[in-house]
């Protein structure tokens, strides 16, 4: 992340650090005349924030509780937060590996709660 998106980071969840931290491919419109900036998917004990930042700023957050039902779409090569209508984003580009890494870490947050 570079500095710009750590601050938004810490202002918003504090200085608790991420157990998954990941660039995604997808990209959001944060004010730049040319281009989008990325979009940071980072997995906290308890939730996932989404977050990118440019001129504007762009975070949400959702309780991993919510999101339950996250899956990766093999055909489009992302991963839908579900059920996640909240989110202004719920699909990030992702590889499968770097998929597969957050579905596994939601996984065992499932079973623990059991």
């Amino acid at each position: 992340m570079n500095q710009l998106e750590k601050q938004l980071f810490r202002d918003n969840v504090g200085d608790a650090e991420p157990r998954l931290q990941l660039r995604t491919k997808t990209r959001v419109d944060t004010g730049r005349w040319w281009r989008k900036t990325p979009l940071w998917l980072c997995v906290m004990d308890d939730e996932l924030v989404l977050l990118s930042v440019s001129r504007r700023r762009y975070i949400e957050r959702l309780p991993l509780s919510a999101s339950q039902q996250t899956h990766y779409n093999h055909s489009t090569g992302e991963l839908v937060i579900e059920p996640a209508e909240s989110l202004q984003c719920n699909r990030c580009a992702l590889s499968p590996r770097d998929a597969l890494r957050v579905l596994n870490f939601l996984k065992s947050k499932k079973t623990t709660k059991h």
